[in-house]
């Protein structure tokens, strides 16, 4: 069931997904919200995504049926989802979490889900609970550190979970790999994985999410430019079915029909500027970040 919710819970999940009626936060919702922003502002870079979304609009439901009690509706013009029923039971770290991770999905708001930008969301999320726990060791840093003692008892169990792969032209709708629920367990498991091999982690998050149909990764779409530009601007119409022929060659038709929608947009090259090299350069700077957090914390 969690796995269906997740696919809600996207960057960028599918736009029209069910929500309850929703308002502007309440003064009791805006003020918790404040304090989770001050909280967590002791990091340099939920400063900066806080700074670059306050234009993101924040709407309060009641009983959103979204996997997380802070999430968010995607899309091209996202806005954040606080549940007023179930965000007074959170945890202040999960809290803390969750608004960072939904901050930067926001800040990568796309037209379709797409892998990198949850990737680069997560990144920026274990960036921010380092630097958070680097600032307050014997609180957060500590919490944090448990989880990610926790996560690197359970990352082999979780891979053993694995489902056979999807089909290339239907994406599964469930998870592939089964992430903790709640968003600390989730981070621990997370962070073991950046930081004991950063390719494992971005398969869990890419294999531990419930992608909607049409979900892509960019470097399928950037390739397919590069190869099939002029075939793609010819179309007079997004292909239909399961395939699509440019070039005397059969491509996914969901990965075309992205193509033949976002050309000439700008959102492609838009979505790679604000990615800003996450699994290289960023990576770089997780580490230094990661490396401050263990001597903080003495782990």
């Amino acid at each position: 069931m969690r796995a269906l919710l997740a696919a809600a819970a996207l960057l960028l999940a599918l736009p029209g997904a069910a929500l309850s009626p929703d308002t502007a936060p309440t003064e009791k919702t805006a003020r918790e919200l404040a304090r989770l922003e001050s909280l967590a502002s002791a990091s340099p870079a939920a400063r900066r995504l806080f700074a670059a979304t306050r234009a993101v609009p924040r709407r309060e439901v009641r009983g959103s049926g979204l996997p997380d009690p802070i999430g968010l509706r995607g899309g091209a013009r996202p806005e954040i989802v606080l549940d007023a029923l179930r965000l007074p039971g959170t945890g202040e770290t999960d809290a803390e979490l969750l608004l960072v991770l939904n901050s930067a999905r926001a800040l990568l708001a796309f037209p379709i889900p797409v892998v990198e930008a949850e990737q680069a969301a997560w990144q920026r999320t274990l960036l921010f609970a380092v630097e958070r726990g680097a600032e307050d060791p014997a609180g957060f840093g500590s919490r944090l550190a448990k989880a990610v003692r926790e996560g690197g008892a359970r990352s082999e169990a979780l891979e053993r979970s694995a489902l056979p792969p999807r089909t290339p032209w239907e994406p599964s709708e469930t998870a592939v790999l089964r992430l903790p629920d709640d968003a600390l367990p989730r981070a621990g498991l997370l962070l073991h994985l950046l930081e004991t091999d950063p390719q494992r982690f971005y398969w869990a998050v890419e294999a531990g999410s419930a992608w909607p149909r049409g979900a892509a990764r960019l470097s399928e779409i950037e390739d397919l430019y590069a190869l099939r530009a002029k075939e793609i601007a010819a179309l007079a119409a997004p292909p239909e079915g399961p395939y699509a022929v440019l070039g005397g060659r059969r491509y996914p038709a969901p990965l075309v029909r992205t193509a033949f929608l976002l050309r000439g947009t700008g959102e492609v090259e838009r979505l790679r500027e604000s990615l800003e090299a996450y699994d290289t350069v960023g990576l770089a700077s997780a580490r230094v970040a990661i490396n401050r957090w263990r001597r903080a914390v003495g782990r």
